[in-house]
C-alpha cells in the first residue's frame, strides 16, 4: 500500500464523533449590601456608610458525549513493523467501540483520501528531521479537516526491543527474555493542532529459559500488540470517562489567497501580421502562464492554480507542481486578500518539450510576407500551444497577433 505521508502509514482513519457543546452563560444582580459605623470624631458622632453592589455571573458549558475525531495508526519502530499496523489499529478499534467511538467504514476514509495525490507528496525528508515531523502533523491535521473531523486520535507504535536477564537463585540458573512494546496516543485538536491529551503504555512478554525447560512462542508479537491495545484503550476511555478531553476549540474563519503562477524566465516574443501578411515581430514579450498547476496544502492536494484557495489562516506548507517543472514549495502566513505569485523553474526534460513547441517562432523573420496558406498553418501552431496548459498573457494589441485577438 502506497503510503500517504511521510512516517505515517494510515491504514485507517476512524471517526469517532466529537459533538459541539453548547455553553449557557447567565448574569445576576444580587440585593446590594450595606454596611454601617458610628464613630466620634472632633467632638462629633459621624456616621459611615458602604453600599456594596455584586453580580453573579455562571458560565455552564456542556460535556461531549460523542466523539467526531479522524484516526491515524502511525509506526516508528521501524519498516520490518509495517505489517502490525493494520493488527494495532483492528485492536484498537475494538477497545474503544462502544465507548462514545463510533468507526467509519474503509470506503469512506478511502473516498476521502483520493483527494490527496500521492503523485505530487512532498518529497521524503530525513525522518528525524524537524521539517518532516511538522509536515507529518500538519498533513494529519489538514486531511482530518477536509473530512470534518473535530478531533484527531494519533496512536502510535514506537519501539519493540527484547531484554535479557539472567537469574541465579536457590541453586537454579535462569535466563529471562523480555519482550517489550512501547506506544503512544494522543488527541490533537482539529482545530488549532495542540495536542489535549496523550498517554504512553508499555507491554512486555516474559519467557524463562532453564537447563531443563525452555519457553518457545511465535505468538509473543500478538500478544504484545493485544496488551498495548487494551491499556491504549483503558487510557483513552478512562479519560472520556473522567470528561478530561477538551471542548474542541472554535474553528477559524477561512481566507482566501488568490495564486497567481508564471514560467519563470520564459517569455514568448509578440508576432504579429499585418494586412499584407507580413510578420512583425515586437521587442514587447508575452508572459507564460502554466495552467492546471497542482496546489499542495500541508500534503493534500486541494486544488489548481491559477485561481484563488481558501484555508485557514496562520502557517501552512504550500507546494505546486506541474509536469515539466520543478516543485515550488513554501511556507506562508496566510491572511485574508493576500496574493502570492509564483515563479516555477521548467525541469530540463519540460524545456526540450517547450524548445520543440516553439520551434515554428525560430523560424520567422521580421518584415517577411506570408502566404495565407502560411498565416493559417502559423495561427494554427499558435493556438496548439496555447490549448498545452499554457496561457499567453494579454496584452494591447493593434494588428493581428497569433496569441490572441
Amino acid at each position: 500500500m502506497k503510503k500517504f505521508f511521510p512516517l505515517y502509514i494510515v491504514f485507517a482513519l476512524a471517526a469517532t464523533g466529537f459533538a459541539q457543546t453548547a455553553v449557557d452563560r447567565s448574569v445576576t444582580a444580587q440585593t446590594p449590601q450595606v454596611e454601617t459605623r458610628t464613630y466620634e470624631k472632633d467632638g462629633k458622632l459621624v456616621t459611615e456608610r458602604v453600599t456594596t453592589s455584586q453580580v453573579k455571573e455562571v458560565e455552564a458549558v456542556g460535556i461531549p458525549k460523542t466523539f467526531k475525531a479522524a484516526i491515524f495508526v502511525a509506526n516508528r519502530a521501524g519498516a520490518e513493523h509495517d505489517k502490525l499496523i493494520s493488527s494495532l489499529e483492528d485492536l484498537l478499534t475494538a477497545r474503544i467501540s462502544g465507548n462514545g467511538f463510533q468507526v467509519l467504514s474503509r470506503e469512506v476514509i478511502a473516498n476521502a483520501l483520493t483527494k490527496f495525490d500521492p503523485e505530487v507528496a512532498s518529497s521524503k525528508r530525513p525522518a528525524d528531521s524537524l521539517d518532516a515531523k511538522l509536515t507529518e502533523q500538519s498533513s494529519a491535521l489538514r486531511l482530518g479537516q477536509n473530512l470534518g473531523a473535530d478531533y484527531l486520535l494519533v496512536a502510535t507504535l514506537n519501539s519493540i526491543g527484547t531484554k535479557e536477564r539472567a537469574v541465579k537463585a536457590y541453586g537454579v540458573e535462569m535466563l529471562n527474555v523480555d519482550s517489550n512494546l512501547r506506544a503512544t496516543y494522543k488527541i490533537i485538536d482539529g482545530n488549532s493542532g495542540a495536542t489535549l491529551v496523550a498517554d504512553v503504555v508499555k507491554a512486555t512478554v516474559t519467557a524463562r529459559h532453564t537447563a531443563n525447560a525452555t519457553e518457545k512462542s511465535d505468538d509473543t508479537v500478538n500478544e504484545l500488540l493485544d496488551q498495548a491495545a487494551e491499556q491504549l484503550g483503558n487510557s483513552l476511555n478512562s479519560r472520556v470517562a473522567a470528561r478530561q478531553i477538551p471542548v474542541v476549540s472554535a474553528a477559524a474563519s477561512l481566507v482566501e489567497v488568490t495564486i497567481n503562477v508564471e514560467a519563470a524566465d520564459l517569455t514568448i516574443p509578440d508576432v504579429r501580421v499585418e494586412k499584407d501578411n507580413t510578420i512583425a515581430i515586437s521587442e514587447s514579450k508575452y508572459k507564460v502562464t502554466p495552467l492546471n498547476v497542482t496546489v499542495e496544502l500541508d500534503g493534500v492536494a486541494i486544488g489548481t492554480a491559477p485561481g484563488k484557495i481558501k484555508l485557514r489562516p496562520g502557517f501552512s506548507k504550500i507546494r505546486m507542481t506541474r509536469d515539466g517543472f520543478k516543485p515550488w514549495e513554501r511556507t506562508i502566513n496566510a491572511v485574508n486578500g493576500q496574493t502570492l505569485t509564483v515563479a516555477i523553474e521548467m525541469s530540463p526534460e519540460g524545456y526540450a518539450r517547450w524548445k520543440d513547441s516553439t520551434a515554428f517562432l525560430n523560424d520567422l523573420k521580421n518584415g517577411a510576407k506570408l502566404t495565407d496558406a502560411q498565416v493559417k498553418v502559423l495561427e494554427g501552431q499558435a493556438k496548439m500551444l496555447e490549448n498545452s496548459y499554457f496561457r499567453i498573457k494579454d496584452i494591447s494589441i493593434h494588428n493581428h497577433s497569433i496569441f490572441g485577438n
